[in-house]
């Protein structure tokens, strides 16, 4: 029985579908507030007469924060549930929005906007996710695809929502309204129940009867009943176990003394005393064995390229609705180009889902493939003959349509270099690249705006970033082959 429900929440089951849908809604929201800053840098540059540089500094900082905040929100999960945590940034991001409209001068938005909403956007971002890595452990690759399509239909819905907005409300009055949309993380947070412990089948597995056989010959001359009491005691102490699992790992993980007596109360309570023997792992032993852990060789390079693909990305993102108008397009058409950006990362995320989900694919390949696809077209933003509606909605779904590939395949990429183990504190410093990248880009294609008075260099170091990240990749597979050639 334990078994076959273990295989439940592998598949799922009925909460892990709320779960997705929750995760899901959540990405909805704060990735369609963040990816409509540049609706909103079009207004910021006629009200405050800042520098590009300075203005897409508010959302450079906010992406930037919300990503690169990753190892906080994993060392915060080692002391507060997923949901717990979820409330936190869904209270703390809401708080930002609130504030928006008081907004005097930039540096005010940079506050708010860009490092309060930004770090609550982190924490509620991380933790759904992951959680939907949990539950999903057949169909992770999937599961975390159709979550992050929300972010696409975030992309596709809010830019042209906060255009109408702004335009019936102003740009104050509007962040009321996406603050009013914001609260609404606090519903799907707590909605965000944890998974059943893994300890259940791990229970079941040493209880089963191919386990016991070998404890019933006279060589320990241990007879059936003294078993199925001990099971019995297992099975009626479950919670005393589950109170153990913050200890355990933590023991597993450096160099150990074990006890020469372990001696376990039998009154129902959880104390234990352990007798002759001392913990010897130090803090600094415990930081060298877990780095040591994460940071592989693979994982390094993963960790450079998502720095490097995040630069081309945000760069993209934070240009697209200026560039459109820049081209010659009216606000709303210029607007409703930049949501097939969306569209296009709604469809990419699942079907990058879908793709890292079968046995037969190449990850890894499929990764590479979509890094110099998304690099490719953005360097075709560039290129005059496609500076119409048709040619550019079609190269803004393709581009979004990469995009999104490479964000559904995100998490089993890095299941797949991690393992299951430090998944959460693993994706968490993967998002620490991701902030770095959305950090560093969108000042520095400022910057080239002011120098150049064009958008086009922009467009072109996007692409050209991307796909210098996307051939960093290739060197996993390369290395592995080295390795399997030396030890054969």
């Amino acid at each position: 029985m334990m078994l076959s429900k273990c295989q439940e929440w592998s598949n799922g089951g009925l909460w892990g579908y709320v779960v997705l849908v929750s995760a899901f809604m959540i990405q909805v929201i704060t990735f369609g507030t963040a990816l409509s800053c540049g609706v909103y840098n079009v207004e910021f540059l006629d009200y405050f007469e800042n520098s590009a540089a300075a203005i897409y500094l508010v959302g450079s900082i906010n992406v930037g924060i919300s990503l690169g905040a990753g190892p906080i929100a994993s060392l915060l999960m080692n002391y507060l549930s997923h949901r717990q945590m979820a409330l936190i940034g869904a209270s703390i991001s809401s708080i930002g929005l609130i504030c928006m409209p008081f907004a005097p001068n930039v540096v005010y938005m940079y506050v708010f906007y860009g490092f309060l909403t930004g770090l609550g956007y982190c924490l509620l971002y991380i933790p759904s996710h992951v959680l939907c890595g949990l539950y999903f452990q057949r169909h992770r690759s999937l599961a975390t695809g159709i979550a992050a399509s929300g972010q696409g239909i975030g992309a596709t819905v809010f830019p042209y929502m906060t255009y109408m907005l702004i335009e019936k409300y102003g740009w104050r009055g509007s962040y009321y309204l996406i603050a009013g949309l914001s609260l609404h993380n606090i519903v799907f947070s707590a909605l965000l129940r944890p998974p059943p412990k893994h300890i259940e089948c791990d229970i079941d597995k040493t209880t089963a009867p191919e386990k016991v056989e070998p404890l019933e010959t006279e060589e320990n001359s241990l007879e059936r009943k003294h078993i199925n009491s001990v099971s019995i005691y297992v099975c009626n102490h479950v919670e005393n176990v589950r109170n153990l699992n913050n200890v355990i790992p933590e023991l597993s993980r450096g160099e150990t003394d074990l006890p020469d007596t372990l001696y376990v109360n039998g009154n129902g309570t959880n104390n234990m005393h352990i007798a002759g023997g001392t913990v010897a792992t130090t803090f600094i032993s415990k930081i060298k064995d877990h780095l040591r852990k994460v940071f592989s060789f693979g994982f390094i390079i993963y960790f450079m390229n998502n720095i490097f693909w995040n630069m081309g990305a945000s760069t993209v993102l934070l240009f697209g609705p200026e560039f459109n108008e820049n081209v010659g397009f009216e606000k709303e058409d210029a607007t409703i180009v930049f949501t097939m950006i969306g569209c296009g990362t709604c469809v990419g995320c699942v079907l990058g889902g879908l793709l890292g989900n079968l046995a037969c694919c190449n990850r890894i390949a499929v990764y590479i493939v979509a890094n110099l696809a998304n690099g490719t077209l953005a360097l075709l933003f560039a290129l005059p003959f496609l500076h119409n509606f048709w040619g550019l909605l079609t190269l803004s779904f393709l581009w979004g349509l990469m995009f999104g590939a490479i964000m559904g395949l995100l998490m089993v990429v890095t299941a797949d270099l991690l393992g299951e183990e430090i998944l959460g504190h693993g994706y968490g410093y993967l998002m620490l690249a991701n902030g770095l990248g959305c950090s560093i880009a969108p000042p520095l294609a400022g910057w080239l705006l002011d120098v150049t008075g064009d958008l086009v260099p922009g467009f072109l170091f996007a692409g050209l970033i991307t796909i210098l990240g996307g051939l960093l990749v290739a060197l996993i597979p390369l290395q592995r082959r080295l390795c399997s050639k030396t030890t054969q």
